[in-house]
């Protein structure tokens, strides 16, 4: 006997409702994933990636070109300004799914402010005068514009049914970190107009601007495709505004509260996996590759294991990039009168590296290819998509949008303070820092072990859960 609260009118189904007990009692697993929607919206996730990441490898010399007045501190700010327009549109995307149930218009809407932001990075060339902070502002305006992943998230986990959950936002993820390799390479092909390059009527195309122009042409197409082809369809979720037969369903099933603090453990593992792979961005393409198998070997497994193994893989990633004494001799200084593009070694500045025993180029290569390859999709997917399940079939835009907020804020918190240990101290202290927060992951994991698992939707039988209007109590 299930015992609701007085100000919930919900009565058991008649004989002649045409609703089951058994459709009731497991509404979503009656539904099938909409994959033309799902598969748009990971190809947007790509789109998403390649905004954020085309200019990593030609951002210095376009920069440095157009306003001889910045230097090194002020180029970090401009890598970081994407993220800082990211951390503040993540979580307006977020409500702004959360209040219209909406994926497509807020994706649409961030496309276009990305395609303005493109184009005033592209028309930089044409300043004359203060260039750096006219780029700075181009890649918060783009930042404001990709921050729509955070809707984009949320469909992933709202419209995909129990069983497809993992999938979709495995290859959702899988999209948007292809996206973030593949961007430098658009930029890389563009190296071929070179700096002079040619005129286009009164637009000038070079090797900095084309792909800027390119970018902002790829999001107003992805805006179009978005309008035309996208239509949304939320099978995750139990929704009782729906003017359907999933209403009557809908009309007796009680969606409780969600546990908030595994949730935010899931936050905490996907920031884990954000920061180390900002020191590691060269080798995300590995990532990826790696990333699609993985996560399809293991889409049925128990997430918390795949998390577990994955942060075990980190520890033994950082293990082997630690200077030990038993390595090498200590690297070498800069020959004077070298730079770091002609010759590899140490700037005079960085007096730590006197001190600091070289890691094998095997065991190097190794490490980035192997154990980063397998440990972040053994992190990021399972704690994504454990993420979506603890939150339970419910609109969840705001606390996706919160997940991407993480996502976003940490790649720009920990560059800096990892760029400030390297420069006084060397990567030594850089791998206890990031392993000190993969400790404090296994501590989380097993401190709160048992809570971190989907949200049932009936307590086991003389159990009582919260929810919006009250008490559930099943008997």
């Amino acid at each position: 006997m299930e015992i609701f609260p007085t100000e919930l009118k919900v009565s058991v189904p008649s004989k002649d409702s045409g609703v089951s007990l058994d459709s009731i009692r497991s509404p979503l697993h009656e539904r099938s994933t909409e994959w033309r929607a799902m598969w748009i919206s990971i190809g947007m996730q790509f789109v998403v990636g390649v905004q954020i990441s085309v200019y990593y490898m030609s951002m210095w010399p376009y920069l440095s070109g157009l306003d001889k007045t910045a230097d090194m501190d002020f180029f970090g700010w401009v890598v970081a300004a994407c993220n800082i327009g990211c951390c503040i549109s993540n979580i307006l995307h977020g409500l702004w799914n959360q209040k219209t149930m909406s994926c497509k218009w807020p994706t649409i809407t961030g496309f276009l402010i990305a395609a303005v932001g493109q184009l005033m990075y592209g028309a930089i060339s044409e300043v004359q005068q203060n260039g750096k902070w006219y780029m700075l502002v181009a890649r918060v305006v783009t930042g404001l514009g990709v921050g729509n992943l955070a809707a984009l998230r949320a469909y992933g986990a709202t419209a995909s049914t129990p069983k497809d959950r993992m999938k979709a936002i495995s290859y959702g993820t899988a999209g948007y970190v292809f996206g973030i390799s593949f961007g430098p390479a658009i930029s890389a092909f563009f190296t071929l107009l070179g700096e002079q390059g040619f005129n286009l009527g009164v637009v000038k195309m070079n090797m900095y601007t084309a792909s800027a122009y390119l970018m902002a042409f790829i999001c107003v197409l992805a805006a179009i495709l978005m309008l035309i082809f996208f239509h949304e369809d939320y099978a995750g979720i139990i929704d009782k505004s729906k003017d359907s037969d999933e209403k009557d369903k809908a009309n007796y099933v009680v969606v409780p509260k969600f546990d908030l603090v595994p949730a935010l453990i899931c936050i905490y593992l996907y920031m884990i996996a954000s920061m180390i792979a900002t020191t590691v961005e060269a080798y995300q393409k590995n990532t990826t590759i790696l990333q699609e198998r993985e996560s399809n070997l293991l889409v049925f497994s128990d997430k918390r294991i795949q998390i577990l193994f994955g942060l075990v893989v980190f520890v033994a990633f950082h293990l082997v990039n630690y200077p030990w004494w038993f390595y090498s001799a200590p690297l070498n200084f800069l020959p004077p009168g070298s730079n770091t593009t002609v010759v590899g070694g140490c700037l005079d500045t960085y007096t730590w590296c006197s001190s600091t025993t070289r890691v094998p180029m095997a065991l190097y290569i190794f490490a980035f290819v192997f154990f980063f390859g397998i440990a972040f999709p053994f992190v990021e997917s399972p704690a994504a998509a454990l993420y979506s399940e603890i939150l339970g079939p419910r609109k969840q835009g705001t606390m996706q949008g919160l997940f991407s907020f993480g996502g976003s804020v940490t790649p720009f918190v920990a560059s800096i303070i990892i760029t400030f240990l390297f420069q006084h101290t060397g990567y030594k202290y850089v791998i206890i820092l990031q392993s000190s927060t993969i400790f404090v992951a296994f501590f989380l994991m097993a401190v709160f072990y048992n809570r971190l698992v989907p949200l049932k939707l009936k307590p086991n039988n003389g159990e009582s859960v919260a929810y919006k209007n009250g008490v559930f109590y099943s008997m």
